[in-house]
């Protein structure tokens, strides 16, 4: 099998690549999704595998800019790789990857980051899990927040008022880790609704003052089940509380809503749900949790360069020998070093204190990994037992690295 892996040179080629994710996807072929994949995704975003003049597989690139500790770094989002069932196992998908990441290398997106349930697959071309994600439920008339609910005002909005929601979300993201920016588009087509299915109730709740100070978008969602008359989920789709009193108007607000069965609530690893609640025993132990985002540094000296350095990192140097196969520009020796807020990565020919393969990277790189941990489990190989201790400050984060947007 010859593959060649380009763009999509016309709409008769990405209808094709729609209608294979479609199939590979099992997604309605009554045409509402290929409707909708035509209005989320931009051709120019889509990479083809084709043999001969036929397309085999394909996947998008989309265009994203990631907080890190203040700076937006650049990221590719892979997203909806499909194949064809008859040439799956075949090289196609693996080709498409090794040309995605030369893509968005030459397009100046430092890192990349999927979601997926096929792990191994991913880890062979260098991504890895940089991040979890929790799931909290509980009964609205079970609970009790420690603060009372504050005076104040909720104001409900719709997809036209995003700009406001967006306001909310960078005061509170900026100095954060993970979270993706978010165009017009997206707060559209990815917040107020699901993917263009549906849509969403979004309140904003304001202090005494008038003042915004955090936004809830949620969903109701009634099954035939648990009873004779059902249950509804109210699951929270995004919220940002940027104070005390904001965390506790929300979580009343939710709670009035004491028709639901249960609400649930998707948070990062570091979350305080429980300590809001005066009796948090009613919240469903344990607390669900998954996997979040994969992620991987597409071009090394680039993110390691648009990474900002904790002031306490200042002068830390540590040596790495980094193998990546599929990102061989990335191959060699690097001097990774910290100096007054900033981080930078040249080559060396010194002996490395640390060797590692490219997915070791990533999950340290954001903070969800400490390299002490990535030496127990085999992927950094010591040669210099002091670096593995350097190397965790150099790169640790103040917030576990927390990415809600899904692609």
């Amino acid at each position: 099998m010859s593959i060649d892996v380009r763009r999509l040179r016309d709409d008769s080629e990405f209808d094709a690549y729609l209608q294979a994710a479609i199939y590979s996807f099992n997604s309605a072929r009554d045409g509402s999704q290929l409707e909708r994949y035509r209005q989320l995704y931009e051709r120019d975003w889509c990479l083809g595998a084709f043999d001969g003049g036929d397309l085999v597989a394909g996947l998008t690139i989309i265009p994203f800019e990631q907080h890190m500790l203040g700076a937006r770094i650049p990221l590719g989002g892979i997203a909806t790789v499909a194949s064809l069932p008859e040439r799956r196992r075949g090289g196609a998908v693996g080709a498409l990857l090794r040309a995605a990441l030369a893509e968005m290398r030459d397009a100046g997106q430092p890192l990349s980051g999927l979601y997926t349930p096929h792990f191994s697959l991913y880890r062979r071309f260098g991504w890895e899990i940089a991040g979890r994600m929790m799931s909290y439920a509980f009964g609205p008339k079970t609970m009790r927040t420690r603060l009372p609910r504050p005076d104040g005002s909720f104001r409900r909005v719709k997809p036209d008022d995003w700009g406001e929601l967006a306001a909310l979300h960078e005061a509170f993201t900026v100095p954060r880790n993970g979270a993706l920016m978010r165009t017009e588009k997206r707060w559209r087509n990815h917040v107020f609704t699901e993917y263009l299915r549906g849509e969403h109730d979004a309140v904003i709740w304001s202090n005494v003052a008038g003042e915004p100070r955090g936004y809830a978008v949620y969903t109701q969602q009634h099954r035939q089940s648990g009873g004779p008359f059902g249950e509804t989920i109210l699951r929270v789709i995004d919220w940002v509380a940027l104070d005390g009193e904001a965390y506790s108007a929300l979580l009343n607000y939710l709670m009035s809503h004491d028709l639901v069965s249960q609400i649930v609530l998707v948070v990062s690893e570091d979350e305080p749900v429980l300590a809001a609640f005066d009796e948090p025993v009613h919240v469903k132990e344990p607390p669900g949790a998954w996997t979040g985002i994969l992620l991987r540094l597409v071009d090394v000296q680039r993110a390691i360069e648009c990474r900002p350095a904790r002031p306490e990192a200042c002068g830390l140097a540590v040596t790495v020998a980094i193998t990546d196969v599929a990102a061989p520009w990335n191959m060699g020796t690097w001097r990774i070093e910290c100096d007054e807020g900033r981080m930078t990565a040249d080559r060396t020919d010194t002996t490395p204190e640390l060797e590692a393969h490219a997915t070791a990277l990533a999950p340290i790189y954001n903070g969800f990994a400490n390299p002490a941990d990535a030496v127990r489990v085999g992927q950094l190989v010591v040669n210099d037992a002091a670096a593995v201790e350097r190397m965790g400050r150099m790169f640790a984060a103040p917030f576990r690295p927390f990415c809600p947007d899904d692609f």
